[in-house]
């Protein structure tokens, strides 16, 4: 295979490459390999960190049975990677933790279950801050994930690993978590697609189990957080959102009505245009790029309306960080609900949002339905809302990939944005949050690069089960920007671009 062809491979979406491998074009065995080659010429990159010596086998048996015309499923014979805090059996799976260096699952969560009985092969993981708690990918176990367009800044967190992965090259599916954008912010960063599916619709049960955590903790699903593929193409996110909410035969469960859109071209959608909020000032390079894609949204035909939905960006971020840490300290048990309280206590004289999340850990019941109360009020809002509107559309994150910044806890970070040094919690979550605890649909799509020639995503929010017309929106918006983008990968040699006391890492 030329090196030319390579490169077109390795950029080729899920479908298309499923297409080749049942039309013969190209085995389950060379897309492996060709995948396993990349990350290792682009190891710089960091973001595939742990691979599974049975994929070679596997990706062997896939093709045995396409050629013995065995029915196959709908992923069937396609190397993937799946975010390293999910259990993947027979792999390691460590939250990103030293706590967890050795840890090796016994079993798959359902959501990776799902994926292989699609014909899917798990051949890598992705890396991750530990336990997924920051807005990089950096731990002591597995090192440091530099974005693909600039190894002097982080992919974001905390699917950092998995959005690299994708935009490097190196797989063209990935399984990733979101709660406040885990999975939004890093697709934005590196310019992928990212989903987080309405909640509820993907199994997060099969976490990798935290330290401090209650027993049987995933018995409950989690307030907010949603389990949600990362893709190269709108397309590929639909078809693997029709996996990860199929139940597989032998395990029963609902199958959730998921309609499709009610427009098939840009003119026929009615975008709500929501760019501006007094609660948090966007970049000024990330504001170009995203009024440019309004203009041409309009310019083809599509009614584009500016305003404000229900609630706006103060309350709904205020009512996403109280309704998160609520959730994180009740799946914790004594001991690790301890720390967790007195970690926020330690910090709340300094931090706004420590504060907020100390108050969160003390809400009586009665206060919890309150919330609970007024979120409904907001999502009934919302979907009258809809009524009107197809899409609302934000930024995904209000400025571009950031310098590497590991010299302090993510709550006592800061970082400039619009003349201010602003706090990296909330401000680079507040977009994503405030749609999550909403429980909707949200994609991140790739609509052009800044002044610095980095990525920006724009944020397409659909109402409750209407992902598919949040997918086909994201996929007609960012067509007509001329996404996706291609990074240049230009540090193909020496060492990564991050920070030095971080250079020691494995």
């Amino acid at each position: 295979m030329s090196p030319e062809a390579a490169s077109d491979w390795a950029f080729a979406g899920a479908q298309e490459s499923l297409d080749a491998l049942q039309q013969g074009e190209i085995s389950s065995v060379e897309l492996l390999e060709l995948y396993l080659g990349r990350i290792e010429e682009h190891s710089w990159v960091n973001a595939v960190v742990t691979v599974d010596e049975r994929a070679h086998a596997r990706a062997r048996h896939a093709d045995d049975l396409r050629r013995a015309g065995v029915p196959v499923g709908p992923l069937h014979g396609l190397p993937i990677t799946v975010k390293h805090d999910v259990l993947v059996e027979g792999v390691l799976s460590t939250y990103g933790s030293a706590s967890l260096r050795d840890h090796v699952a016994d079993k798959d969560a359902e959501s990776v279950a799902r994926l292989r009985a699609a014909g899917a092969i798990v051949f890598g993981r992705t890396n991750l801050p530990e336990f997924a708690a920051d807005g990089q990918a950096y731990n002591e176990v597995h090192g440091t994930t530099v974005n693909p367009w600039d190894p002097n800044r982080t992919t974001g967190g905390s699917s950092g690993g998995s959005a690299a992965a994708v935009a490097s090259g190196m797989t063209a599916l990935d399984l990733g978590s979101d709660m406040g954008g885990s999975i939004r912010l890093p697709a934005s960063w590196c310019g992928v697609f990212g989903l987080k599916p309405t909640w509820g619709i993907v199994p997060t049960s099969g976490a990798v189990p935290l330290p401090g955590e209650g027993e049987d903790a995933d018995l409950v699903a989690e307030d907010v957080a949603a389990s949600g593929p990362l893709a190269r193409s709108a397309d590929d996110l639909d078809l693997a959102l029709t996996v990860l909410t199929t139940p597989r035969n032998d395990c029963g469960g609902m199958r959730p009505w998921l309609p499709a859109p009610r427009f098939s071209r840009i003119e026929d959608l009615r975008v709500l245009a929501w760019l501006d909020d007094d609660a948090h000032p966007v970049d000024d390079g990330t504001r170009e790029v995203l009024e440019q894609t309004c203009a041409e949204i309009e310019g083809a035909g599509a009614t584009l309306t500016r305003g404000r939905p229900p609630g706006g960006l103060a309350t709904l971020e205020e009512l996403f960080e109280v309704m998160f840490m609520a959730d994180l300290g009740g799946g914790a048990d004594d001991t690790g609900f301890a720390a967790l309280l007195a970690g926020m206590d330690a910090l709340r004289a300094d931090s706004p949002m420590a504060e907020l999340h100390w108050r969160a850990l003390g809400l009586s019941h009665r206060e919890w339905l309150a919330l609970q109360r007024k979120r409904l009020r907001l999502q009934r809002d919302w979907h009258e809302m809809f009524g009107s509107f197809d899409v609302v559309i934000t930024p995904t994150v209000p400025i571009t990939a950031l310098p590497h910044d590991h010299s302090q806890p993510v709550w006592e970070r800061r970082f400039d944005l619009a003349g201010a040094r602003v706090p990296w919690r909330p401000t680079l979550t507040s977009w994503c949050g405030a749609v999550g605890v909403l429980g909707l649909p949200a994609v991140t799509a790739p609509v052009g690069l800044d002044r610095h020639g980095l990525p920006v995503g724009l944020q397409v929010v659909a109402d409750s089960y209407a992902d598919r017309t949040a997918i086909a929106a994201a996929g007609l918006i960012s067509a007509l920007r001329g996404g996706p983008f291609r990074p240049p990968l230009l540090a193909t040699s020496g060492t990564p671009a991050i920070p030095e006391h971080e250079r020691s890492l494995p």
